[in-house]
Order: C-alpha cells, then structure tokens, then sequence
C-alpha cells in the first residue's frame, strides 16, 4: 500500500501509479517521470534527428501529451512502449516536416569537445559520431526508429514490437537489415 492508500505499483511499472497521480493533478508524480524517462528519450530523439535542440523540444513534448493523456492511459502494454510509441510518432512527425523545409543538424557538443583542447581523442570521437549520425540518417525512418530503440533504449524486442505496431519476427529482421545497412553506410563514409 502506498502512502496515500492506493495499491503500491510493481517496481517495473511504478510509472502506471504515477500517471494515476498526475490524473489527479499530483505534478510531483510528473517530475519523477520527467526525472526517469528524460535522458532516454533525448538519446532517442537525438539519435534519430541528428539534432540536440529538437530533440530537447520533443522531448519536452512527450511529457506534454503524457501529461494531457494521463486520465485516459490504461495500462495494456509497459509504460516504456507506451512512452516510446508517443515518442515514435513524434520523430516521425518531425521527419516529414523536416522533408518539407530541410535543415542541417549540427550537434553543439562536438565542436565543444574539439575546442576544449583534448584535440586527438575529442576529434576522432567527433568524427566517429559524426559518420554514426550521418549514416544513421541515410536509414529508412522505421529501420532507424527500430535500431535506437532496441539498442540505444535496450528494449525488448516485445515492447519495441508493441511500440512499432509489429511482431517480432518481422522486427527481428528489420533490425537485422537496419545493422547491415548502417555498417554499409558507415563504411561508405570518407
């Protein structure tokens, strides 16, 4: 039993008993989840944008919608895929407006590293990143979305089956296809 006399939550989706609070108007159960969920997810948004700023406003924008939907959640997957699908459609939204007014993303810590001075290990780690995210880029949308959630966000490939709307199988070789074709592109960089 939890403090305020609700059932204490399993350990792995205390997250459910938490958007029950938010529901209530409880915004300290919102920052735990914020607190959780918000390094996640900026890697995710990162990864798949190639750029920081955007991927701290859609992130900022998950936890928006989490927070307008948190009367309506019904808990029939893990909080992560539910999470995750929000944030799946998001970078997709912003893939096909980026399709309609293109930019080129330049991520600020990189020329921060080189110009702090650890020039030798900064500007290859720079340059390594630099070649991950291009290629990463050059990847079908879904292929891309599948590869980061399984290996950046270590999902399961249950939940990130769930988050795609797929079964594994056929996301098992996705992922497959997804590796190959970023260690494609990644070898066709200069």
């Amino acid at each position: 039993m939890a403090t305020d006399g609700t059932p204490a939550a399993p350990p792995a989706e205390e997250e459910v008993a938490w958007l029950a609070r938010i529901a209530r108007g409880d915004e300290s159960a919102l920052q735990r989840i914020f607190d959780k969920w918000k390094l996640p997810l900026l890697s995710f948004f990162y990864r798949a944008l190639g750029s920081h700023a955007d991927a701290e406003d859609l992130t900022l924008e998950v936890f928006v919608r989490l927070h307008r939907a948190a009367g309506d959640y019904s808990p029939t997957a893990k909080f992560s895929t539910y999470l995750f699908h929000i944030a799946q459609n998001l970078a997709h939204n912003e893939h096909r407006r980026r399709r309609r007014k293109p930019a080129q993303p330049a991520p600020p810590e990189i020329f921060d590293a080189i110009a702090s001075g650890a020039a030798g290990e900064a500007r290859r780690a720079a340059e390594l990143e630099e070649v991950l995210q291009l290629a990463l880029q050059r990847l079908p949308e879904k292929s891309r979305t599948a590869l980061l959630l399984i290996q950046q966000q270590r999902m399961d490939y249950a939940a990130a089956a769930a988050t795609l709307q797929m079964t594994e199988n056929a996301l098992r070789v996705l992922v497959h296809r997804a590796r190959q074709l970023l260690k494609t592109e990644m070898e066709a960089q200069p």
